[in-house]
């Protein structure tokens, strides 16, 4: 049973979606996956869907440095078009690596289902 930090949120015919908290309980650190099958190109495929936020309040630093910080992003942002960023998420303990799991199998069987049902209708 899917349940540590894993929520199915829909299901549709082809496709199954799920979200993954992290560890850290951030909503800004929450994943959302989708499970489909894509019946155009007749396939499996494995999404992943992630807001990534970028700040300056990270670290012990103080005002200027932040400010300093905002204006090179900005600056860079503004010139190049274009800012990295990196963002994650933590799946601690066992419960909760096995709940990701059990939904990628979950997803992965909803969506073979799908494809073998096109697949028998396209054989009649």
């Amino acid at each position: 049973m899917i349940s540590k930090n894993v929520m199915k949120t829909d299901d549709y015919g082809d496709s199954v979606w799920y979200k993954v908290n992290c560890d850290c309980n951030s909503d800004d650190h929450i994943t959302t996956i989708e499970m489909e099958y894509d019946k155009e190109f007749r396939m499996i495929t494995l999404n992943f869907y992630k807001k990534y936020v970028w700040t300056s309040r990270y670290g012990d630093i103080n005002w200027f440095e932040r400010f300093w910080k905002r204006l090179a992003c900005s600056l860079k942002m503004f010139f190049t078009g274009w800012i990295e960023v990196e963002e994650y998420v933590i799946l601690r303990g066992e419960d909760h690596i096995n709940s990701f799991i059990e939904a990628l199998e979950e997803g992965k069987q909803k969506v073979k289902e799908a494809m073998e049902n096109e697949n028998s209708t396209r054989t009649l």
